[in-house]
């Protein structure tokens, strides 16, 4: 039998998936890339702003995308490596909530998270470091450890801000007004104030998907004496701050829409509304239903994508 043996050519293609295809998508799973659009959609914001004052240079949009993308994935992996205990007295994991599983299910090795995390982090620290030295100066660093602080310390100790009930907050300035402005600052290297007006309702709506993710972990985050914003509100309260949050994302768009002079766009705004009304329906049983929670936290994200792109082709039109 030769190497051009259809049955060795099979094992050999058996064997490249369990030794590499299968890690891949392990850590594919452990760095969550399934949210990525709660950094790209801020990138993307901030990138367009930026055009309407300077010419992009592709290389500094580049380090952008890498370094933000780095600084996200480690902090996924942080919050695995120190949400462990709470992550496996998860009964109702889905997609949106109870951290990857990728330790629970012995996937990968804690040593192998911490040393992944420490790239992830240092790769974000090298490309935030080139942009601060190249032109982004002072503004652009003070934006890279804000970025660092919120996504490191949301689940590590000593701050822990996702168990201060402060974490929803932190994430929505990360991911809202600190990467539109921080991604504005490091193409242009100067503040844009047009990046932080258009950066709120992106804040407010990524805040919200936090939130409403942590709505299925209440149980275990209880047991664990993690108290989230949810915890410490309860379930009822935390969606009417839910539908409060939605209002205000809703009212925030139809602002930037007419300020910006794309008042025909201002009907966009109401997209929030059906959801809304379906989400207050649902306040007195608390989204206890693992189908209503993942129903809710779908629905929550693409309310962020579809405002998203909705604000960026704002931006890219009124300033063509």
């Amino acid at each position: 039998m030769g190497d051009d043996d259809p049955e060795i050519r099979g094992v050999r293609r058996l064997r490249w998936r369990w030794l590499y295809g299968q890690p891949l998508k392990w850590w594919a799973q452990a760095l969550r890339v399934h949210f990525i659009s709660a950094s790209l959609i801020p990138v993307v914001l901030g990138t367009v702003v930026a055009r309407r004052e300077v010419p992009i240079s592709g290389w500094r949009l580049l380090l952008v995308l890498v370094g933000v993308f780095c600084y996200h994935g480690g902090a996924n992996l942080i919050n695995d490596l120190y949400d462990a205990e709470a992550d496996r007295l998860n009964r109702q994991p889905s997609l949106f909530n109870g951290g990857s599983r990728v330790l629970p299910n012995n996937l990968v090795s804690v040593a192998q998270m911490k040393k992944v995390a420490v790239l992830c982090y240092m790769l974000g620290t090298g490309c935030a470091c080139i942009l601060v030295l190249t032109g982004g100066g002072l503004l652009v660093f003070l934006f890279a450890v804000a970025g660092f602080v919120c996504g490191f310390f949301y689940s590590a100790p000593p701050l822990r801000l996702a168990a201060t009930g402060f974490g929803e907050l932190s994430v929505g300035l990360a991911f809202g007004p600190f990467l539109v402005i921080g991604t504005a600052a490091a193409l242009t290297g100067r503040f844009l104030p047009t990046a932080l007006f258009v950066s709120l309702p992106v804040g407010v709506l990524i805040t919200a998907v936090i939130l409403i993710n942590e709505l299925p972990d209440f149980d275990c985050d209880q047991q664990v004496g993690k108290r989230t914003l949810v915890v410490r509100l309860g379930r009822e309260r935390s969606i009417r701050l839910l539908a409060f949050l939605l209002v205000l994302a809703s009212c925030l768009l139809g602002m930037i829409f007419i300020r910006l002079g794309a008042a025909p766009y201002w009907a966009g705004s109401f997209l929030i509304l059906p959801f809304l009304l379906w989400l207050w329906s649902q306040r007195r049983g608390g989204l206890k239903q693992a189908s209503r929670s993942v129903l809710a936290s779908a629905g929550m994200i693409l309310l962020h994508l579809a405002s998203g792109i909705l604000l960026i082709i704002t931006v890219v039109k009124r300033g063509s």
